[in-house]
């Protein structure tokens, strides 16, 4: 009897292991090809999230913004048709910052500031939402970024 309980708690522990997903299910995706404007270097499937590399003068307004979300939206419809208006965007100016400030990979960046300073913005799809600087309350900007 002490084996077959073994054996059922090994196998239910598998079972977890294998069907639970990881709390963050990031990925570098060769099939969502961007612009120069802004390139994804890392999908979120589970939290329909995409971390992209830019520079803050290609979204620091509303004009500059919209361009490089269109272009995005576009990539999104074609890349990830199921995701809908229900994406969302991280941008980083730099590849290695680009992700979760809890992140394993992140963690030394955020705990010498320059994941902080590196994370220039953050787009909501469905409010139509972009906020710039959102890891630096003295520089936090809001536009209302409406897509189409």
């Amino acid at each position: 009897m002490g084996i077959c309980k073994k054996f059922l708690g090994a196998l239910a522990l598998l079972f977890l292991l294998v069907s639970v997903p990881t709390a963050v299910a990031q990925i570098h995706s060769e099939t969502c090809k961007s612009d120069d404007s802004g390139s994804i270097v890392q999908i979120d499937e589970r939290n329909e999230r995409i971390f992209v590399v830019t520079t803050l003068d290609k979204i620091n307004t509303v004009v500059k913004a919209r361009k490089v979300l269109l272009a995005l939206q576009k990539t999104l419809k074609e890349c990830r048709s199921d995701w809908g208006n229900m994406w969302s965007v991280s941008f980083f100016s730099d590849a290695k910052h680009a992700g979760y400030k809890h992140d394993d990979s992140v963690k030394p960046f955020v705990r010498d500031g320059s994941w902080s300073r590196a994370y220039l913005g953050e787009y909501e799809r469905v409010e139509g939402k972009l906020t710039l600087h959102p890891a630096d309350p003295n520089r936090l900007k809001f536009l209302k970024v409406p897509l189409r």
